[in-house]
């Protein structure tokens, strides 16, 4: 029997030690994800930075929205943790979508230079985690869905209709 790396159903809170690599900038590269990833990275936008506190990411399930939490620091906030919620609908037909709000949830000074990054990294991180799911089975990610309090990934064989590739 095959072992994946990546399971096809992933309880709330364990989603986040799968998300915790991609969210450290290796999952975007060519590069294998690292064994043990940084505690902490400093993301650079513009002349800010922030200090991305990556050993704090939690996630949740709560109905249907995946709760993605990760605390990021700078001189005028302190450390705060901005959570982010993707509603993902249920079943297998749901595709790789979900929806969510413009601003993560958190310190309004601190979500509104850097949630855009934080919303777009973890979603990042959410698409990276189905990529390697259908990679390790040589097949196509197919859906995020949720059901059952866990987080269920499914693959498949060719790419959906008007999709030119899958690279």
């Amino acid at each position: 029997m095959i072992k994946h790396t990546v399971p096809d159903s992933i309880a709330g809170a364990a989603i986040g030690r799968l998300l915790l690599p991609r969210l450290a900038g290796t999952a975007i590269s060519p590069a294998p994800l690292p064994a043990s990833p940084p505690e902490r990275v400093v993301w650079v936008d513009g002349g800010d930075e922030v200090l991305v506190h990556l050993d704090s990411v939690m996630t949740q399930i709560v109905g249907a929205a995946v709760l993605v939490s990760i605390d990021l620091e700078t001189d005028q906030t302190g450390r705060t943790p901005l959570v982010v919620a993707f509603a993902i609908g249920a079943g297998d037909d749901a595709g790789l979508v979900a929806a969510t709000d413009q601003l993560p949830r958190g310190n309004g000074m601190l979500a509104a230079r850097w949630g855009a990054a934080v919303r777009d990294a973890a979603w990042g991180a959410l698409l990276s985690l189905a990529g390697d799911h259908a990679a390790e089975r040589g097949m196509a990610p197919h859906s995020l869905s949720l059901a059952n309090g866990q987080l269920h990934l499914t693959a498949t064989a060719t790419p959906p209709a008007g999709t030119a590739s899958w690279t």
